[in-house]
């Protein structure tokens, strides 16, 4: 099942539910780039309550700015690494105390998704959307 936005720009692509009380099928990375373009709905996110405890926590203590600046990269290392292996590198690095720099988080996830075998719900790990 493909979805697109109004103007036909391509969204994300997710497994058909046959039947009846199928399973909910979602993609928790494809939130990032709406809380990332609204920052101050992350508290009412349904993202926010997956997220490790220490990571939603980091998140929480930012100023809108520095949100919207930290989602946009976990999106981006969520495309590259896969949804989990980002939310692993981010989550390592906010608990270190230090502040995610793009290059760090890229690099944390793909060394992370090269040692781990892939998640089937983290998504592609080649850069590509579903």
């Amino acid at each position: 099942m493909e979805i697109r936005t109004a103007d036909g720009r391509h969204v994300n692509t997710l497994p058909r539910s046959y039947g009846d009380g199928g399973p909910t099928v979602r993609n928790p990375a494809t939130l990032l780039p709406a809380l990332a373009h609204k920052p101050n709905a992350w508290g009412e996110s349904p993202l926010r309550g997956e997220l490790p405890d220490g990571l939603a926590a980091h998140l929480d203590a930012l100023d809108p700015r520095a949100r919207r600046r930290e989602l946009t990269m976990l999106h981006r290392a969520s495309l590259a690494s896969g949804f989990g292996n980002a939310v692993r590198a981010m989550t390592a690095i906010a608990e270190d105390g230090r502040t995610p720099d793009e290059a760090s988080l890229l690099a944390l996830a793909r060394r992370i998704a090269q040692s781990d075998p892939p998640d089937p719900d983290d998504g592609p790990s080649n850069g590509s959307t579903r």
